[in-house]
């Protein structure tokens, strides 16, 4: 039976929580720019919490639901989040309740008609409507990422959803509640990280857990493969960065 991706991230919540990289501060910063109120927002998917720590610092009220109990669990409280547990097509937010609604680095596993009408009961006039996610990581030295890439094109191919290709894709292709923006192309993340920390990142992958939960430890092999071409033995930290990307913009058109 196919593991559901709810059980695949309840499995590395705790993961999650130390070795996720979270989104850069200039997307919350440009995101607040453009919501004309900020009184509520609902952060669909919010895993662990660390988008909805983001938009507390911009909106009053911050509805975070996910359907994995243990990612919620681990989410940190806050007094402007209120999480709970509730599939994206049916939150139990009040209708028309919301100035915005964020989705990150989830939307691939539940876009659609039902999480579009969901949207478009919870959200107000004009609302702000963003999908962001970030791209597979890029190492620095390119005998890394060729390596890399193999690992995450070729060898975890098996083990990937049908729905992460959505990811790769940068979400075109789903349907969009809104009417949309450009997506700013200059955002990124970055992290200096060791081997370690980055297989511990990888861990987090749900391609991995379901390898995992297949019979198959697949990161052993990455680990000694990677740690020839490392400097020092992987013990050097190394820039490593994600491409933000996604899709955004409102619920209709300005008046």
């Amino acid at each position: 039976m196919t593991d559901t991706p709810v059980e695949l991230f309840d499995a590395v919540a705790s993961s999650y929580v130390a070795h996720r990289p979270s989104y850069p501060a200039a997307w919350f910063r440009r995101f607040a720019q453009h919501c004309s109120n900020h009184q509520s927002v609902w952060d669909c998917g919010c895993g662990n919490g660390q988008a909805s720590l983001a938009l507390s610092n911009v909106f009053e009220k911050v509805f975070a639901t996910d359907a994995s109990p243990n990612q919620i669990q681990q989410a940190l409280p806050h007094p402007r989040i209120e999480y709970s547990c509730a599939p994206a097509s049916a939150s139990g937010l009040d209708a028309a309740s919301v100035d915005a609604v964020l989705v990150a680095q989830a939307v691939h596993w539940f876009a659609g008609d039902a999480f579009n009408a969901e949207v478009r009961r919870v959200a107000r006039p004009g609302a702000l409507l963003a999908w962001i996610g970030y791209t597979a990581p890029q190492l620095q030295e390119g005998s890394l990422q060729s390596l890399f890439d193999c690992f995450y094109r070729s060898k975890l191919k098996r083990w990937w959803a049908p729905e992460r290709s959505w990811v790769d894709r940068h979400y075109a292709g789903l349907p969009f509640p809104g009417v949309e923006w450009p997506f700013p192309t200059d955002l990124y993340i970055h992290r200096y990280w060791d081997l370690e920390a980055f297989l511990c990142y990888l861990s987090t992958w749900s391609a991995v857990e379901a390898a995992r939960r297949g019979g198959l430890h697949v990161l052993p092999a990455l680990r000694q493969d990677l740690k020839a071409l490392w400097p020092n033995q992987g013990q050097k930290p190394l820039l490593i960065h994600w491409t933000l990307m996604g899709r955004w913009g409102r619920l209709e058109p300005d008046a």
